[in-house]
């Protein structure tokens, strides 16, 4: 802009421009306000911000490997393990890498079931917190099975909460419940979950699953039906005693052999 203005004064007579032109384009060049504008202009195409490493998630592991020997003989070496080892912590890191090294491709999540064991860090964007609302002894309305060490979610009820609050969805594996790891047992996850009530946080490996259309299938069943009385149903509080005659609307069949 300088250069412009100095060119302006030493301008010839001849290059056909007019002087109130020329006045008025000095005019604008010499304000404050657009020097202002240039300036940052300039500062912003200076700045490049480029990531200093994509290794952190292995410079974590040497940091966690040297900290080992001094948790217990120092308080504050056994608080950042505690912090590195955090799960949010984790996936800030796992997703700084991958940023840092332009990996920006959706990880296949049963590559490995193992991916997310204690030793290693979980990829950010492939565990999701999900937070719940329940009341005391409410049922979330959904069954699960352990499939390769994991619970699966392997039913949502229709008209369930968690069906009306649209969260979860078959085939999500569930982690942890307010921070509690769910093990491999899926009477005490039902149990466990039973007993909680208001917002309850759940770590969860999404299926990324796309929901299919509920079908509109309406069946006149021609025998009465009783949950209670059957001994194959797995769970006796979800289902739905109807008389031989009246009219049932299927909204899920995904199950062969426990329609909705």
């Amino acid at each position: 802009m300088q250069q412009v203005l100095d060119n302006l004064k030493d301008m010839p007579s001849g290059t056909g421009a007019k002087d109130i032109d020329l006045i008025f384009l000095k005019g604008i060049m010499e304000s404050p306000i657009v020097r202002s504008l240039a300036k940052a202009h300039e500062r912003l195409e200076e700045v490049k911000l480029k990531a200093v490493g994509d290794d952190n998630v292995q410079l974590v592991r040497e940091i966690l490997d040297s900290l080992n020997n001094l948790e217990e003989r120092d308080s504050a070496a056994a608080e950042l393990a505690r912090i590195l080892q955090e799960p949010h912590f984790k996936s800030l890191i796992e997703a700084h890498d991958k940023v840092a090294a332009k990996s920006y491709e959706m990880p296949n999540a049963t590559a490995d079931g193992n991916f997310l064991s204690s030793s290693s860090l979980m990829p950010a964007d492939a565990v999701r917190m999900i937070g719940v609302q329940k009341k005391v002894g409410e049922p979330l309305g959904v069954t699960f099975r352990v499939v390769n060490g994991e619970m699966v979610i392997t039913r949502i009820l229709h008209g369930s909460s968690i069906d009306r609050q649209g969260m979860l969805h078959t085939g999500d594996v569930i982690r942890e419940v307010n921070g509690q790891e769910v093990g491999s047992n899926p009477q005490e996850l039902q149990e466990l979950l039973r007993n909680c009530s208001g917002s309850v946080t759940l770590k969860v490996l999404p299926s990324y699953k796309d929901t299919p259309a509920p079908p509109q299938i309406y069946l006149k069943p021609f025998f009465s039906y009783n949950p209670a009385t059957d001994n194959l149903i797995p769970c006796k509080e979800a289902g739905l005693a109807f008389a031989k005659g009246d009219i049932l609307h299927v909204v899920n069949k995904e199950d062969p052999n426990w329609w909705q």
